[in-house]
């Protein structure tokens, strides 16, 4: 029986980010969105099934700092990411377009249903950093991380083995994040200490909105879940 999307209202998915666009964009941001963009299919890429590669995806990528400074200094794994909101995705492409990268393919998408097309067990690593946290409690239904979407969606596309890594500065969605992995039956946090989700990597990137958080006094934790069958 072929898995269900998760967050499903008649038939339609529920929008779980927010603006498409934020700014007006200028007539040569507009022209990456139009011409530059479609040289970047993520689908494309996935279909080459490049051997020995490693496949790494990043949800919501924002303005892309953390997706271009990984691929940048990793040229041997290919990278992928899916961004909804305009005004993110052309910040990113005008850095592409002036350091073109070969291991980089985007897309403004929603990842929910692109996710379908890609192969089975195909992903690495997955990244979903600072997701939109909804914080009104009328607005939950329309948090991205459900335990329907970590073992429907996620887990069909990543390897036994892989890793999902999920960053966040909201106090609600950090517990409602742990309820719901708790609930898979995909997916285990792999945490031994205080220092496995207080203190990130040495080679992390922080993002935009990681930065604004620690200027606003809030606190950025990091989850690292271990994928099995």
């Amino acid at each position: 029986m072929k898995n269900e999307l998760p967050n499903l209202q008649n038939n339609r998915l529920i929008r779980s980010f927010g603006r498409i666009k934020s700014r007006k964009l200028s007539d040569h941001k507009n022209s990456l969105l139009t011409d530059f963009l479609p040289q970047f299919d993520p689908l494309a890429l996935s279909l080459q099934r490049d051997s020995g590669k490693k496949n790494i995806l990043e949800i919501g990528f924002g303005f892309g700092d953390f997706l271009f400074e990984k691929a940048s200094k990793n040229p041997d794994v290919n990278f992928f990411g899916f961004e909804p909101h305009l005004n993110g995705v052309v910040n990113l492409l005008a850095k592409m377009e002036t350091a073109p990268l070969r291991n980089l393919q985007i897309s403004t998408q929603d990842v929910r249903p692109s996710l379908e097309k890609f192969p089975e067990k195909f992903f690495d690593e997955i990244f979903i950093l600072f997701p939109d946290p909804w914080p009104k409690a009328k607005h939950f239904k329309r948090r991205l991380i459900t335990k329907e979407f970590l073992d429907n969606v996620l887990s069909p596309k990543l390897k036994s083995g892989g890793k999902l890594i999920i960053a966040t500065d909201h106090h609600s969605y950090k517990i409602w994040i742990l309820a719901q992995s708790a609930k898979s039956e995909k997916f285990s946090w792999s945490a031994e200490s205080k220092k496995d989700w207080q203190i990130f990597p040495a080679d992390w990137v922080e993002t935009k909105y990681q930065k604004k958080a620690q200027r606003e006094g809030r606190v950025s934790v990091i989850f690292k879940f271990d994928h099995h069958e």
